[in-house]
């Protein structure tokens, strides 16, 4: 079984150059102390959906995609914006990479971002989306088989 993270994390794998992290803010803060940039921090979903088909279970959840790079602690405003265009470039680039790939629904209408500055210990800025990926293959519904089967892929 894949999860919409493993999915997410797959698109991520094809863009060059960035560190991936999964977690909630407050360890990926800790973790990013010691990782390369430029980043990016897929948060650890609060909430979503799922759609139940008559053939397959499908994971729509509600997440946060974080692109950042490192900046100066004192940056300068118009060289800072060239890092917050630089992560809004990575955030495209996702976006049409995710829909290349076909794991996911075709993205598109308004994808919603913020801008975020010293977030984290490290010195950091960049963009922040809010996406609901909706998975195109979820998990296959087999009536007949055991329920624990189905959700965990083995029986027991």
């Amino acid at each position: 079984m894949t999860t919409v993270e493993q999915k997410i994390k797959s698109v991520v794998d094809k863009m060059e150059g960035l560190t991936y992290v999964f977690d909630n803010w407050q360890t990926a803060n800790l973790r990013l102390d010691k990782l390369p940039f430029p980043a990016v921090v897929n948060v650890l979903p609060v909430s979503g959906r799922f759609n139940m088909g008559k053939n397959q279970l499908k994971d729509y959840p509600n997440m946060l995609i974080a692109f950042l790079d490192k900046t100066d602690f004192d940056f300068d405003g118009e060289d800072n914006d060239l890092i917050v265009e630089k992560c809004k470039n990575l955030a495209r680039e996702f976006i049409l990479r995710a829909n290349e790939s076909r794991l996911f629904e075709y993205i598109e209408g308004d994808i919603y971002y913020s801008v975020v500055y010293d977030k984290l210990d490290v010195n950091v800025t960049g963009v922040v989306i809010e996406l609901t990926p909706k998975e195109i293959n979820g998990i296959g519904l087999c009536y007949g088989k055991d329920i624990k089967e189905i959700i965990y892929g083995r029986k027991g």
